[in-house]
């Protein structure tokens, strides 16, 4: 039996933006619709302007970055939200930051207050979790994972047992579920 996932905003009103870097192009869903950002009302933007007035930081990154507010406020979409993954970016209120694989994530003056960390069910996950997520749900052995993260065997084991107990998960399939709903695989 095949079960197909929906994104969100297929089949309801909340809203997932996603970047396509091969073709800079910023997307959204909503009310099941597929469009380019640039073609939503501006009514569903309006989370975005909150946070630029809320965090200014946040702001100054932002105009440091782009000359125009539409420019700031893409930018931020981009930034925060440009992930795409069974998680809505906005729902009922609430604003849920993804990511996606950005290439200049490691040298940008915006990481970590630009976008912000993932989360699943309220924890946030920094970049070593979601790096292990997608190790642990691989083929790859406890040993070779634990070298890659850099950590000893006996360290790892520990931070692995932590990890899965703030995802509230307790065996590599459920960890695979979500992976596949953060868009980490």
């Amino acid at each position: 039996m095949t079960t197909t996932r929906l994104y969100p905003g297929m089949c309801d009103g909340s809203l997932e933006i996603f970047y396509i870097p091969e073709e800079d192009r910023l997307m959204a869903i909503k009310n099941g619709r597929v469009r380019d950002y640039e073609e939503l009302p501006e009514s569903d933007l309006i989370f975005l302007d909150e946070i630029i007035q809320n965090e200014p930081e946040v702001r100054t990154i932002l105009e440091s970055w782009a000359s125009t507010y539409t420019e700031q406020r893409r930018k931020l979409a981009e930034c925060r939200f440009g992930g795409l993954n069974f998680q809505p970016d906005f729902k009922n209120n609430i604003a849920s930051p993804d990511s996606f694989n950005c290439p200049v994530k490691a040298t940008c003056s915006g990481f970590g207050i630009v976008c912000k960390a993932i989360q699943y069910n309220g924890i946030s996950l920094n970049d070593q979790d979601t790096e292990a997520i997608k190790l642990l749900v691989s083929s790859k052995k406890n040993t070779v994972i634990a070298e890659l993260l850099s950590m000893p065997t006996g360290s790892f084991e520990v931070y692995r047992t932590k990890l899965y107990n703030s995802l509230n998960v307790s065996t590599k399939q459920e960890l695979a579920r979500v992976a596949f709903d953060l868009g980490l695989v």
